[in-house]
C-alpha cells in the first residue's frame, strides 16, 4: 500500500510539472506570436501606404 501511495504521489508531481511546463511553453509561444504579428502588421501598413501613394500618383497623371 505504501508503494502505491508513493507511486501515485510521484505521478501527481510529474503531472504538475508537465502542466507547469505547458503553461510556460504556451505563454512564451503566445508572446512570440504577438511580437511577430506586430512586426508583420507594421510592414503591411507600410505596403498599404506605398500602394496608396502610387495610386494617387497614377490618378494625377
Amino acid at each position: 500500500m505504501v508503494k502505491i501511495n508513493s507511486w501515485l504521489g510521484q505521478m501527481a508531481h510529474n503531472y504538475l510539472l508537465i502542466v507547469i511546463a505547458a503553461i510556460i511553453f504556451f505563454g512564451i509561444k503566445s508572446i512570440l506570436g504577438l511580437l511577430t504579428y506586430r512586426h508583420y502588421n507594421k510592414e503591411l501598413q507600410q505596403l498599404h501606404k506605398k500602394i496608396d501613394l502610387l495610386s494617387k500618383k497614377i490618378s494625377k497623371e
